[in-house]
């Protein structure tokens, strides 16, 4: 089984991806996935180079995102500040259109 999720505009995919970053960050931080896990569901290198041409700042976030594995394990004391500075870029890229139309869809096959 596959969940297949299409977005049809470049802004709605940053705000997308921008928000799930931020609910994974958020996980680390109460306990309830690891670093590793998150770097299995999003912060992954292959994916940097994806969206550097896209978008740099959501490509900056990712980055960040597969440096937290060194920071706990180098400078646990640092993982807070380095989850928030990646939260804070994140912020930056929610941004939505005032129309309502749906622009997130999903399939499972």
């Amino acid at each position: 089984m596959r969940l297949v999720i299409e977005i049809d505009e470049k802004q709605h995919i940053d705000s997308y991806l921008s928000i799930l970053s931020i609910g994974i960050l958020s996980c680390i931080e109460k306990g309830v996935v690891t670093v590793e896990e998150a770097m299995g569901i999003l912060y992954n290198p292959m994916l940097i180079s994806m969206f550097e041409s896209v978008s740099p700042s959501l490509s900056d976030a990712i980055h960040l995102g597969t440096e937290l594995e060194d920071v706990a394990s180098i400078i646990p004391t640092k993982l807070s500040e380095s989850i928030a500075q990646i939260k804070e870029i994140n912020y930056g890229c929610v941004k939505f259109t005032q129309d309502n139309n749906q622009h997130v869809f999903y399939r499972i096959e």
